[in-house]
Parts: structure tokens; C-alpha cells; sequence
């Protein structure tokens, strides 16, 4: 071979090799751009229900919605991750899956529905009891917030990231659109907002309603009840995970008046954007740990961690330094009390994001009770931190708190994560050095 020949084989090769990269890349990087354009429409949401509602009704419509919102992902029961996992089997019928997924949907969305009353008719302050039919009412969103989550995760599981963005694009704007165009027609109130909720839970469904070509797989997939059981770890998971990140939120409810409570919940979509970057990539991350044979080595988990912390870090910075300015010029003067309670969930929310990836390729890799006792001595020490705390920065201790759990959670799902990967170089090995030499070596 010529050297000319040689340049241009190795150029070429290294062509194919970057062309394969970005290929590999374009759907982690459309899944972000998309995230951060659901995030947008959360802040525009966040933004609408703020300046037509005032601190004292932000704070009542957050009331309303607290349970609904609290057990969402409890109440599935696992059945994301089962039905994911179950769609990533290239040898299951898709037909077959979503007839399953769509009967799980009816039973996690009624028993939870039932929780969530529960919870509402129980777990409201005296303060707050006036709340309660409006509480009721938003505890039928979880009908068609669970139809979407579920059904969704088929098309999550297949790799099928088009669609499932689509859906997810969808789903994020039933309820802005709502309130923007209610706003244009009538004045907006606690109540009408809390119907509107509602009304675009089960819109943000119908997509998904409409998918029924099957792929031709052979293998049926499990009955709902089978699933059900199946997401017994998953869900035994999520509950450590729902009881450490929402606990801030409920001791906002039992602690803060409404006002208050009102700042801390109009602030929290504004610190969302932090948490993007990290939890997108931990859809992908589920689906590498997934796969047969998958899993990520040592070097492998050190870049993720790295390029995390890195990304976090300067975002959470570029945050603190803007968010004054812009809280005071979007959501008005009246919040000017609420952009400290912004300044503290920054960090809250970057390290969520990291943790929140974390643990989506722990619950790939099956192991979703891995994550467990370090969320039950995360929370421990929130609740310990706060304890400190009160009595000198009242509320806002809440947030300081929730920071110091967080903390302890990144080094937990980091301690699982790279155990997880120095066992699977172990076993490499120990594969490995059992193999019969190969004698053209």
C-alpha cells in the first residue's frame, strides 16, 4: 500500500469512528435540548400560576396539589422500570406489553388515587383543612398521569427516544397551554387552576393511547399482576427516594404558613434546570445497565462523575449569580422574599440531578434496593440538620437541610456505583482467566 493510500484509509477510518460518535451522542443530546424545553415550559408554568395567584394562593394551590404530586411515583409501584426493562427484550411482543402496561396503569392509578385521599383527608393541617375538597379533586390526576409514565416507558425501553420525547414535549405542555388560555378569557383562581391540573393530567395521555402496531416479537409479555410483583423492589426504591426529595415540601406543609409555603413552591421549578443534564442522562444510563452484559467500568464511571460534577458546578454558579434579577423581574416584587429560598434549592437541585442519575443505572443494573439505606440515612440527617436549625433560620432551615441530605445521598449512590463497577471487572477476570488459551495468541 502506497503512503497516500494509507492516509486516506486511516482518515477514513477516523471519519467512520466520529460519524458512529455522533450517532451514539444525537440521542442523549436531543433528549437534553428536549428536557430543557420541558423545563422552560415548567418555568412558564411556574411563572403563570405565580403572578395569577399571588404568595398566598401559590401556597394554596400548592396544598391542593401536595399528595398528588407526593406519591405520584410511589404509587407506580415499580411498574416504569418493569415495563422498560420488559421493552428493552427485543423478543417481547410490543402488543402484548402495552395490553399488560395499560392494565397495570388501571391498578396502580386506582390504588393510589385512594392513597392520596387518604392522605388529604388525614394529613392536612387545621390551618389548612379548608384546602381539602380541592385536595380531593387533584387526587383524580393520578389517572392520567400514570397512564403516561407507564405507556410512555414501552417506547424508553425500546430506545425509541423520538417518540418518547414527543410524548414527553406533550405531556409538559397540556397544563401551561391550559393556563395561559384560561388566563386570556377568565380571571384565574385556586380552584380553577386545581380543575385545569386535572384536565391536563389525562390529556397529556392521548398520545399514548394511539400506538398499538405490534413489532411482530414472539414472546408475550407478563400479565399486569406478574409486573406488579416484579416492581416490588422498584417500588420499595422510589419510596426511600420520594420520602427524602419531597420531604422538604411536607415539612413546608406541617411547618410554614401559606405564604411562605407559597415562596418555597414558586421557587422550586425555577431551581429544575439544574437537575436536566444529569437526569437525562440517567434514562440512558438505565438502559446501559439494562442490557445484557451491560455495565460501566471504573474509567467509564470516573468520566460520568467527572463531566457531572464539572457541568453542575458551573451551572449552579451561573444560577446564583442571575437569579436574583430575573425572580424579581418575571414573578414581581411581591416574591422579592422568595429568592433565597432559590439561592439555597441551587445546590439542592444540581446534586439531585447527579444522584437522580446515579440511581437510574443502579435500578438498571437490577439492583434497586442497593439505594435504599443510603436514602433512609440521607433523609435521617435532614431531618437531624433541620432539628439544629430551626430555631435560628426558621423555614428556610428546611432548604439547608434538604442540602445536607442530598450530600450524603451523592456519596451513597457513588459508594453503590463504583462497588457495582469494580465487581464487574472482577468477573471479567475471573471469566477470563478460566478461558482455554488460544493457541494463535
Amino acid at each position: 500500500m502506497q503512503p497516500t493510500e494509507s492516509v486516506i484509509s486511516t482518515t477514513s477510518i477516523e471519519g467512520n469512528r466520529y460519524l458512529a460518535l455522533l450517532s451514539r451522542l444525537r440521542p442523549l443530546m436531543t433528549s437534553v435540548g428536549v428536557s430543557f424545553g420541558i423545563v422552560a415550559l415548567q418555568l412558564a408554568q411556574g411563572i403563570l400560576l405565580a403572578r395569577m395567584l399571588g404568595p398566598e394562593g401559590r401556597g394554596e394551590y400548592a396544598t391542593a396539589v401536595l399528595f398528588a404530586q407526593s406519591l405520584l411515583y410511589v404509587g407506580l409501584f415499580g411498574a416504569i422500570e418493569v415495563v422498560c426493562r420488559h421493552s428493552a427484550d427485543m423478543t417481547v411482543s410490543r402488543k402484548s406489553l402495552r395490553s399488560s402496561a395499560l392494565k397495570l396503569a388501571f391498578i396502580t392509578s386506582g390504588v393510589t388515587t385512594l392513597g392520596v385521599m387518604a392522605c388529604n383527608a388525614f394529613g392536612l393541617p387545621a390551618g389548612k383543612q379548608f384546602l381539602l375538597p380541592l385536595a380531593l379533586l387533584c387526587s383524580l390526576s393520578i389517572f392520567g398521569h400514570h397512564l403516561f409514565l407507564i405507556l410512555s416507558s414501552i417506547a424508553r425501553g425500546m430506545g425509541d427516544f423520538t417518540t418518547f420525547n414527543h410524548w414527553r414535549l406533550w405531556a409538559a405542555a397540556a397544563f401551561p397551554v391550559m393556563l395561559l388560555g384560561w388566563s386570556l378569557v377568565l380571571p384565574m383562581t385556586v380552584t380553577s387552576a386545581c380543575v385545569l391540573f386535572v384536565i391536563a393530567s389525562l390529556v397529556s395521555a392521548l398520545p399514548c393511547l394511539f400506538r398499538t402496531r405490534d413489532e411482530g416479537h414472539p414472546r408475550p409479555a407478563p400479565e399486569a399482576t406478574q409486573m406488579l410483583r416484579e416492581g416490588r423492589p422498584y417500588a420499595v426504591s422510589m419510596l426511600a427516594t420520594d420520602v427524602l426529595e419531597r420531604l422538604d415540601v411536607l415539612l413546608m406543609l406541617w411547618l410554614a404558613p401559606l405564604v411562605t409555603q407559597g415562596f418555597y413552591s414558586a421557587m422550586i421549578p425555577v431551581a429544575y434546570p439544574l437537575t436536566v443534564i444529569p437526569n437525562t442522562l440517567g434514562m440512558f444510563l438505565f438502559n446501559v445497565g439494562a442490557r445484557q452484559g451491560g455495565g460501566l467500568g471504573i474509567s467509564r464511571v470516573n468520566q460520568v462523575m467527572a463531566a457531572s460534577i464539572a457541568i453542575q458546578t458551573v451551572m449552579t454558579i451561573g444560577f446564583v449569580i442571575v437569579v436574583g434579577p430575573v425572580v424579581r423581574f418575571v414573578y414581581g416584587a411581591e416574591f422579592n422574599d422568595a429568592i433565597i429560598f432559590a439561592i439555597w434549592l441551587a445546590p439542592v437541585a444540581a446534586i439531585k440531578g447527579i444522584v437522580q442519575g446515579l440511581e437510574s443505572y443502579i435500578k438498571g443494573r437490577g439492583r434497586p434496593l442497593a439505594a435504599v439505606a443510603g436514602r433512609i440515612v440521607a433523609a435521617i440527617a435532614m431531618l437531624a440538620a433541620i432539628a439544629v436549625l430551626f430555631c435560628r433560620t426558621g423555614a428556610l432551615s428546611i432548604a439547608q437541610g434538604a442540602l445536607v441530605g442530598q450530600v450524603v445521598c451523592l456519596f451513597a449512590m457513588a459508594y453503590i456505583v463504583y462497588r457495582d463497577a469494580a465487581s464487574s471487572v472482577d468477573d471479567n477476570l475471573e471469566v477470563n482467566s478460566g478461558k482455554n488459551p488460544d493457541p494463535a495468541e
